[in-house]
């Protein structure tokens, strides 16, 4: 497999550097049809608009040469110009998802600009966020059950088969691309029209490991980028962390998630089982207790209630384990991918 190794510090714009200087005018986001008509001179038919955000829209499109059909998100020269944020993700989203050829990492290809938009071309999946699947399966398991009985998780079979695949994606960054994505959650994980799971949203990923003659220097990061649910114990307190170990972590609180239809550590509950739906897919509650409750996390999930109702007891060994506190018993990606839990049909 040919190493695609992503040194990110310094890397150019697309070829450009977006100062005043490289802007022309200050012109903002065109007219939905202009926009189309820039698509379609571009090769790309049937275009149509599926959301829009203060930052860019996004359309969906089909090449006219390939027939495969395409996400087209728009963002504004000028709006780039103007937030380095967010064109330091941007740079970085486009640059890991060219490089990262995987089949379970949402393809990204070369950008194009016009006057005065970028447009960054990636792989359409029709299935949608795994968020959406979530809500939707937790929100029926809820209306169905009665009393206390807990809400079952998503099937094992599709737990398992988004657990591979995410695994075997995030394994390709670490080991091929030499980055950690940062920014692992329900929402950052699409799936395609056969349910397979694909790694998107790879603006928070940094360089984790750079050659040096023939030895590979690991870089500790110290810039806290992981959501409220998802950070670790060692991101929660502020100290230097190893990218690949904190992409573990937000892995397990993930199949925690697709186990109970909630989050780990969130505050219980009476009844612990009410609106479950809910509190497994929306940030909100207490941070100070969600810091604490993370910084426990041992002691939390030998005793967790939740997790006394997941039907395999191999399922709740590998969540435990990939959420350690310790960072030195913690699974690595490649421990992940050998537990039996993954490994057993």
């Amino acid at each position: 497999m040919v190493d695609c190794t992503v040194e990110l510090p310094n890397i150019p714009y697309f070829g450009i550097r977006l100062d005043t200087s490289d802007i022309v005018g200050g012109v903002g986001r065109k007219s939905h049809d202009e926009t189309v008509r820039e698509i379609f001179l571009k090769g790309f038919t049937h275009v149509q608009q599926t959301s829009s955000s203060d930052t860019h829209v996004t359309l969906v499109a089909q090449s006219e040469e390939t027939k495969e059909w395409v996400h087209i998100r728009v963002y504004a020269l000028e709006r780039l110009r103007r937030d380095a944020t967010l064109r330091d993700r941007i740079e970085r989203s486009v640059l890991v998802g060219c490089k990262a050829q995987h089949p379970c990492i949402v393809r990204i290809m070369q950008p194009f600009f016009s006057r005065t938009d970028l447009f960054v071309v990636e792989e359409y999946c029709a299935g949608g966020e795994l968020l959406s699947w979530v809500e939707t399966h937790c929100r029926e398991a809820v209306t169905t059950k009665s009393g206390f009985e807990p809400p079952l998780g998503l099937s094992m079979g599709f737990v398992k088969s988004v657990m591979r695949d995410v695994m075997s994606g995030v394994d390709h960054l670490h080991t091929r691309c030499g980055v950690a994505h940062r920014g692992i959650k329900l929402e950052s994980i699409l799936l395609d029209n056969c349910n397979r799971a694909k790694l998107s949203n790879l603006g928070a990923c940094a360089v984790i490991s750079t050659n040096e003659g023939k030895e590979v220097k690991n870089n500790p990061l110290k810039v806290c980028c992981a959501s409220r649910h998802y950070a670790a114990p060692e991101v929660v307190m502020g100290l230097p962390y190893d990218g690949k170990l904190v992409d573990v972590w937000a892995l397990g609180v993930l199949l925690f998630v697709l186990l109970t239809c909630r989050f780990p550590f969130e505050e219980e509950r009476d009844n612990p089982y009410e609106s479950s739906s809910d509190t497994a897919v929306r940030d909100g509650g207490d941070d100070e207790l969600l810091m604490e409750r993370i910084c426990n996390a041992d002691e939390l999930l030998l005793k967790h209630p939740v997790l006394a109702h997941v039907s395999d007891p191999l399922a709740t060994d590998l969540v435990r384990n990939m959420l350690r506190v310790n960072t030195k018993t913690r699974l690595t990606v490649r421990e992940v991918l050998e537990h039996p839990f993954l490994r057993m049909p």
